[in-house]
């Protein structure tokens, strides 16, 4: 369909395009004065939507920048540095340009109808940069705060915009062929589950996005592990197919957005929050190491400022109870005894107790574990004080050099294994 028909355009004639048929007639040729005017309209009209485009916008942003910064609101910067207004003015050079297109251009149907068919399509375009450029804005003001809701604008928004390109690719078609919007979206019927296909990993990225901002999984800057691909790191962005984890050796781990809530994942988020984290680690004895105390043994802990309390208490509590219970106390696995294990363990948990690098408000134990061939692990489990990671490995390793070194005081031997010569 042409936008006038020849009666109409027959006024707009201008001198100067029947001069220039006319001069086209006697040096090339009659059959090819059409075609030279309208490539001529084409290129004028082009120059038109240049030049218009460059003053109008250089204008109008100019304007635009002093309101912006002259405002106390965020949102219009946002809306500045991600060129919503560029595309907004970018309306007005080709509305020009279109409405000048009957004057400029030869009147033919058929170069009409084919200009009005790409100014139609530019027109599209520009409407959907100004949707996806507007779509960034949101994204960028949602995410001054780093927090949940970040990932469920994020998986949303890039959602619209799949399905936005979509939709404008369908209209694109229907321009050129002329063929209504309708007929092409029920042709498209029987191609559903193709298309199902493939966007799988889109639908379930944006499902899962939606499952991780609801229930507040993992967000951007979270430090996850998880262990059905031996990822640890720190997550720097979640979109709608992908989610990449930043490892701890800098390099990047992409995981699809579904596997988040598909497999197990353990957020170290709480951890950094309540800034504490966890020691979980054991010495293995020898079990031939062990053995009762005796009162020279005693004496000697009764020494030691962090256990000399206990000692005396529970020597004074063994001596009363072998009394009276204990016919033969030159025998020491008769009656009640310390042993050079129990009281290393006391002494490791008071020195734990007494260590300012160790939280008093969560769990503070020293456990045995089940014996090994290797010996007899001695669990220590606590929290420092501290989430850095590198302060936990220096807090870490001081708890373990002096409990280590330690244990010769009480007799008792660190299992080593020897390489084999």
């Amino acid at each position: 369909m042409s936008w006038y028909t020849k009666q109409e355009l027959k006024p707009f004639r201008n001198a100067w395009v029947e001069s220039f048929q006319d001069y086209i007639n006697e040096n090339v040729g009659k059959q090819w004065d059409d075609v030279a005017l309208v490539i001529i309209g084409f290129i004028v009209l082009i120059a038109i939507v240049v030049v218009l485009d460059f003053l109008i916008k250089r204008a109008l942003l100019f304007f635009t920048r002093k309101i912006v910064s002259a405002t106390k609101f965020t949102w219009d910067n946002h809306f500045y540095d991600s060129k919503v207004f560029n595309s907004v003015f970018h309306l007005f050079p080709l509305s020009i340009a279109r409405s000048l297109a009957p004057y400029i251009l030869y009147p033919t149907p058929t170069a009409l109808t084919q200009m009005g068919k790409i100014f139609d399509i530019i027109f599209v375009l520009v409407f959907l940069q100004l949707f996806f450029r507007l779509a960034n804005a949101i994204l960028s003001i949602s995410t001054d705060e780093n927090n949940y809701r970040t990932i469920a604008v994020r998986t949303f928004g890039q959602l619209m915009k799949i399905i936005t390109t979509f939709f404008v690719a369908l209209i694109i078609v229907s321009i050129i062929f002329n063929v209504k919007l309708e007929t092409i979206i029920t042709g498209l019927g029987a191609a559903t589950a193709i298309l199902l296909l493939i966007f799988r990993d889109t639908i379930l990225g944006f499902v899962s996005g939606v499952q991780i901002s609801s229930t507040r999984m993992v967000k951007v800057g979270d430090w996850i592990g998880v262990n059905k691909y031996n990822v640890e790191g720190v997550v720097k962005e979640i979109n709608l197919v992908s989610c990449k984890i930043e490892n701890f050796d800098k390099t990047i781990s992409s995981l699809p957005t579904y596997e988040l809530i598909a497999t197990e994942v353990r957020n170290y988020e709480a951890m950094t929050q309540t800034r504490t984290r966890r020691i979980k680690r054991s010495i293995v004895f020898n079990v031939k190491s062990f053995q009762f105390c005796t009162e020279e043994m005693l004496e000697k802990y009764s020494e030691i400022d962090l256990i000399k309390n206990y000692i005396n208490r529970r020597r004074g509590e063994l001596a009363e109870y072998n009394s009276k219970h204990v016919s033969n106390p030159n025998l020491l696995a008769n009656g009640k005894r310390l042993t050079n294990i129990g009281v290393f363990r006391k002494y490791a948990v008071s020195y734990l107790q007494e260590n300012p690098n160790i939280s008093k408000r969560d769990s503070l134990m020293v456990r045995q574990l089940e014996i090994t061939p290797h010996g007899m692990p001695l669990e220590i489990y606590c929290f420092a004080k501290t989430a850095v990671w590198i302060e936990f490995e220096a807090v870490q390793a001081d708890v373990f050099d002096h409990l280590v070194t330690a244990s010769k005081e009480f007799d008792l031997e660190v299992v080593q294994t020897l390489p084999v010569k």
